[in-house]
């Protein structure tokens, strides 16, 4: 990275490339659970046996996105972003076309891998793109992962429906695409003058919080194996329970995903209008019954249940990626790559858990037992303090 004091101004055209890399990475790992339904119906696999899949994915995350981040903290490695792209675009074209369940496995660890490549790095650039408004310019690149999660499961159905699983590999071109557009939208704003920017300066000067940011790191491995946990065992409760078919299961994973995009753009306001701490608390306590009711509504009645879901799940990730940021002011990339890759490997041992829950005493009480984990969710929430690296205009807790 340049020196601590120099910043490019804020360029909106990067920030929007980067969001629609972002989108297309995570469009990849939303495609990936909507693969499951047709994975299972077609190959048969066992809820642990998908359980597994979940597993590699957030073990790759878990690995693979430290690493990425500690690398770009050494210096600018922009092309992990293209990289990280073409390599997700190969491994979710490799999972229709194998047959094998190991070679499977693999393919779902490499696409995985180079969606955690993105991440960390995109959110470094972002926070450079951003210039002096960081909380409302970071939440354009945060929007782009739920709106790719939103898209994987509805371009699942739409090209798996004519052309079977092999249909993955047309699925690869949209995350080659963009890798390309990153890339030029990174050597034009790297051409652009820096600038003085005394502020920053300051916040790459603070120390560490270490402390509060490991309460951050095991709020959001919680937070993950919701998520998680709902993406993957939602659309199957309504194959099992329901007689749905796997498209079916589809629309509902996309629409939980279309509201989290809502409830990103809703939980930047409200943290900046009403304080940070509201935004982490208050939708964990409007989880627990919402999930809780899933298995005993229709499939009508699920429709607006999953939307208040949505919503209230994906409102404290832009959050808590700034909060990471600011904890870790002079190690964003490790910060970006300790809390959404170690949080997607402990999501995944979660969702292993559920599933052999599953597999035990059925579809149902995996719902159940994921409605319980948002009281942990605030748990962690509540323990966490603002950081020194906060913006001074920052609102931290609500004004009466």
């Amino acid at each position: 990275m340049s020196g601590a004091a120099e910043l490019r101004p804020a360029s909106r055209a990067t920030l929007l490339a980067l969001s629609l890399g972002h989108g297309c990475a995570d469009l990849c790992s939303g495609a990936l659970f909507a693969l499951l339904p047709f994975l299972v119906v077609e190959r048969h696999y066992s809820y642990a046996a998908v359980g597994v899949f979940a597993l590699a994915a957030g073990l790759a995350h878990a690995l693979v996105q430290p690493l990425a981040g500690a690398h770009g903290d050494r210096g600018e490695a922009r092309w992990l972003l293209s990289f990280g792209l073409v390599l997700a675009g190969l491994g979710i074209a490799a999972v229709g076309v194998m047959t094998s369940y190991p070679l499977t496995l693999l393919a779902v660890a490499a696409c995985t891998a180079g969606v955690a490549i993105y991440h960390p790095e995109g959110a470094r650039w972002a926070r450079r793109a951003a210039g002096s408004r960081v909380t409302a310019n970071m939440s354009v690149f945060s929007l782009g992962g739920p709106v790719g999660y939103a898209l994987g499961p509805l371009l699942v159905a739409a090209v798996l429906s004519p052309l079977g699983l092999k249909g993955t590999v047309v699925i690869a071109l949209v995350p080659f695409a963009a890798a390309s557009a990153v890339a030029v939208a990174l050597r034009r704003f790297r051409k652009r003058p820096l600038v003085q920017h005394g502020p920053h300066q300051r916040v790459q000067l603070l120390d560490s919080e270490w402390w509060p940011f490991s309460c951050l790191v095991a709020m959001f491995a919680v937070v993950s194996g919701v998520t998680t946990g709902l993406l993957t065992f939602v659309p199957l409760y309504l194959i099992e329970a329901r007689n749905a078919s796997p498209a079916a299961g589809n629309v509902m994973a996309s629409l939980l995903l279309a509201a989290a995009v809502g409830g990103t753009v809703l939980g930047g306001i409200a943290a900046q209008r009403f304080g940070r701490r509201l935004v982490l608390l208050a939708p964990q306590f409007v989880l627990v019954p919402a999930i809780a009711l899933v298995p005993s509504v229709g499939y009508a009645a699920m429709v607006p249940l999953l939307i208040i879901i949505g919503i209230a799940m994906n409102a404290n990730v832009s959050v808590a990626l700034v909060l990471a940021q600011e904890y870790l002011p002079a190690r964003m990339g490790l910060a970006s790559g300790l809390l959404v890759g170690l949080c997607s490997g402990v999501g995944g041992l979660i969702v292993v858990a559920l599933g052999l829950l599953g597999d035990a005493a059925g579809s149902a009480s995996v719902i159940y037992a994921t409605a319980a984990m948002p009281v942990v969710v605030a748990a962690f929430a509540s323990l966490l303090p603002r950081p020194a690296a906060a913006p001074p205009e920052t609102v931290w807790s609500l004004r009466v």
